[in-house]
C-alpha cells in the first residue's frame, strides 16, 4: 500500500508532527461546551445532520427489541431463489405463499415443501395442494399437550417467558436452507440491517444469495 504525504500535518490546528497542536485545547473547550466544533449533538433517536433512526418493515421481534428479518424459499441444495423481508414481529405464514409464488414466477415449480413449525396451518397445507404441492410442515405441540417419553426438550425464552421446546424430528430433512440461513447470516450486513429503506437491505441479502449461488456452482466442477 502506497500513502500520500502526511494528511495529518497539512489539516489547520495539526502539528508538523502528526500530533495535536495548540490550538486542540481550544477546540476541546467548545466541543465540551456544545459550541461550533461540537462531536456530535444527539438524542436518543436522532444524530447531526441525520435522519431519525428506524425505517420501514422493522417492529419488536421475539427478543424485545426492534427488528427485521427475511424469509427464503431455497432448492433441495440450498440455492435461494427466493427472498422475502417483514418486520420482526410478522407471522412467517404470511410470507409462504407469496414465496411460492415468487418460485413459480421463475418457472419453479416445487414438488414438495418443508417448513418449521412457525409456517403450520392446515389452510396454508392446503392452498399448497391446491398447488399441487405436498406440504411437509412440522407439527407444533400445543399448550398442555404431553411430551411423550423420552422426547428431548430445551428451555427457550419467548419474549420475557421461558418455554418448553421439544426437538423437531424432521429438522434433519431442512439442513439445506438453514445452511443456507447461516451462510447468509455470514454477511455482517446481513444479519444486521443498517439499511434504513428495506429496499436496500433486501438488495444486499440478494447480492449475498447471488455469491451463495455462485459459490455453489463454482464448487460443482
Amino acid at each position: 500500500m502506497a500513502f500520500r504525504p502526511n494528511l495529518l500535518a497539512a489539516l489547520p490546528r495539526v502539528a508538523g508532527g502528526g500530533g495535536l497542536g495548540a490550538a486542540a485545547p481550544a477546540d476541546a473547550g467548545a466541543a465540551r461546551a456544545r459550541g461550533a466544533c461540537r462531536l456530535v449533538a444527539c438524542d436518543r433517536r436522532c444524530l447531526l445532520g441525520r435522519c431519525e433512526k428506524g425505517g420501514a418493515k422493522v417492529a419488536r421481534s421475539l427478543r424485545g427489541r426492534p427488528g427485521s428479518r427475511f424469509h427464503l424459499a431455497v432448492d433441495a441444495n440450498g440455492a435461494p431463489f427466493a427472498i422475502r423481508i417483514g418486520a420482526g414481529n410478522e407471522n412467517e405464514r404470511a410470507h409462504l405463499l407469496p414465496l411460492i409464488e415468487m418460485l413459480h414466477a421463475r418457472g419453479l415449480a416445487p414438488a414438495e415443501l418443508w417448513a418449521d413449525r412457525g409456517y403450520a396451518s392446515a389452510t396454508l397445507e392446503q392452498a399448497l395442494r391446491e398447488r399441487a404441492i405436498e406440504p411437509r410442515i412440522s407439527r407444533p405441540r400445543r399448550r398442555g399437550e404431553p411430551i411423550p417419553a423420552g422426547t428431548p426438550v430445551r428451555e427457550i425464552w419467548r419474549g420475557r417467558r421461558r418455554r418448553v421446546k421439544t426437538r423437531d424430528p424432521e429438522a434433519r430433512h431442512r439442513w439445506p436452507v438453514e445452511r443456507t440461513n447461516s451462510w447468509l447470516r455470514a454477511w455482517r450486513r446481513v444479519d444486521t440491517r443498517w439499511e434504513r429503506r428495506p429496499e436496500l437491505w433486501l438488495a444486499v441479502i440478494e447480492v449475498a444469495a447471488a455469491v451463495t449461488i455462485f459459490n455453489m456452482l463454482d464448487s460443482f466442477r
